[in-house]
């Protein structure tokens, strides 16, 4: 189990072929009644689930609203081959590397510069955490809420009290990341 972030393409059906083409599956695909694509559910090599919808002409709105608890505020997805994945999510969604050597990873950007996600290596301070999209929450009471995830039968996987982000994973086995609110 694992939360699934969806992230807007261009052409959906054009990033379900690429998909397909290089390696990825196709679990769902919503199709309107003339046959294009409207949604998609795709699976990447390394077994990590996504959505992909098309482009929202304006999201002013949201990108304008400041961080907040409970709203999603990066993503992140650990693999073995931090290349191949890159790739993968360039040819598909239409990433972009950007900076080099977050966490022996890339940050990823959206074709407008705009940072998008980070995909990272799987070795050292990553041992654990699962080849899922994990998505990280700002909270307000960082300690507190590492202290409620042990007392509710999670885990913390990675992070502690001093590093103000953490991994953890609840009592079913979802992974999540849990940050300060800045």
């Amino acid at each position: 189990m694992q939360w699934m972030p969806h992230f807007q393409v261009l052409d959906v059906g054009a990033s379900v072929a690429r998909a397909r083409e290089i390696g990825g599956s196709e679990l769902m695909h919503g199709k309107g009644e003339d046959g294009q694509s409207q949604w998609a559910v795709l699976v990447d090599p390394v077994g990590a689930a996504f959505g992909v919808i098309p482009v929202v002409d304006d999201e002013s709105a949201v990108a304008d609203q400041p961080e907040s608890v409970g709203r999603i505020s990066w993503l992140t997805l650990v693999v073995s081959d931090v290349s191949s994945t890159c790739e993968f999510y360039e040819q598909v969604v239409g990433w972009s590397k950007a900076s080099a050597d977050v966490d022996g990873g890339f940050e990823m950007r959206q074709p407008d510069g705009v940072s998008a996600a980070t995909i990272c290596h799987a070795g050292g301070d990553n041992v654990g955490i699962p080849s899922v999209w994990i998505i990280s929450l700002p909270v307000d009471d960082f300690e507190e809420s590492l202290r409620l995830v042990l007392d509710g039968g999670g885990e913390i996987i990675k992070g502690s009290a001093d590093a103000r982000h953490a991994v953890v994973r609840d009592p079913i086995g979802v992974c999540i990341g849990l940050q300060t609110k800045k």
